[in-house]
């Protein structure tokens, strides 16, 4: 009984997590990880010499935002909290979403790369941060269905990325879209809020405010074209 109580007094409750307990480092003893993307500055468009810890808090920050659906029509928005509240394994979607959100740019760690032009970025975080997943299930108590839901949205949530810069670029919209599905699989619906809140997080609204504007259009579009194939 023991060891079961020190393991469960370790654990992270998902649903109690907030921007501004990130913030306010209420989790640096249990989850120094987070805290340690202080030391990792990303340079380009997207992230203007952002450290990485104020741009996954900022995540969180537009994650929070997101989950609201204010602006989503009734029907949709009964549909999307009715998608979120499955459970899978012992964690439901949203509690899903709230862990693999706050570890999609955890690789970003290891895969910092300055380049002679003076940009900075983490090609291949997303495989890496992906294969830690199992680092931190206990602490988030999931079991390995919930872990293995984790681990595909931290995967492919640069293939969602992949994917707009496509549509932007071209066009063709449901060929991208259709793609984009049979790759993902049933986290697709995730990986479109995970990329919205990422937006929020990003610093391309203020580099570019066409390129920003561009891809939370699609985004809304996406998200309907998914929400719209939820049964009622």
């Amino acid at each position: 009984m023991s060891n079961m109580m020190k393991n469960t007094s370790h654990q992270i409750n998902i649903l109690k997590i907030t921007s501004e307990s990130l913030k306010e480092k209420a989790y640096l003893d249990v989850f120094p990880e987070y805290y340690n993307l202080a030391k990792v500055t990303e340079n380009s468009l997207w992230h203007n010499n952002q450290n990485v810890l104020d741009h996954v808090i900022g995540v969180f920050e537009g994650l929070e935002k997101v989950l609201k659906f204010e602006s989503v029509p009734d029907l949709h928005r009964d549909l999307v909290e009715r998608y979120l509240s499955e459970v899978l394994g012992n964690k439901t979607r949203r509690e899903i979403l709230i862990v693999a959100t706050l570890l999609h740019d955890i690789g970003k760690a290891e895969t910092l790369m300055q380049r002679p032009d003076g940009t900075a970025g983490c090609p291949g975080h997303e495989l890496v941060g992906a294969a830690q997943v199992k680092n931190f299930a206990e602490r988030f108590g999931l079991d390995s269905q919930a872990e293995s839901y984790v681990e595909r949205i931290v995967r492919y949530h640069g293939f969602i990325y992949q994917i707009l810069e496509l549509i932007v670029a071209n066009g063709q919209k449901n060929k991208y879209l259709v793609i984009f599905k049979e790759t993902v699989g049933d986290v697709a619906l995730e990986l479109v809020l995970l990329m919205r809140a990422d937006l929020f997080g990003s610093d391309l609204e203020a580099g570019d405010e066409k390129a920003y504007k561009d891809r939370v259009n699609t985004l809304i579009w996406m998200f309907d074209e998914l929400i719209a194939e939820q049964k009622i």
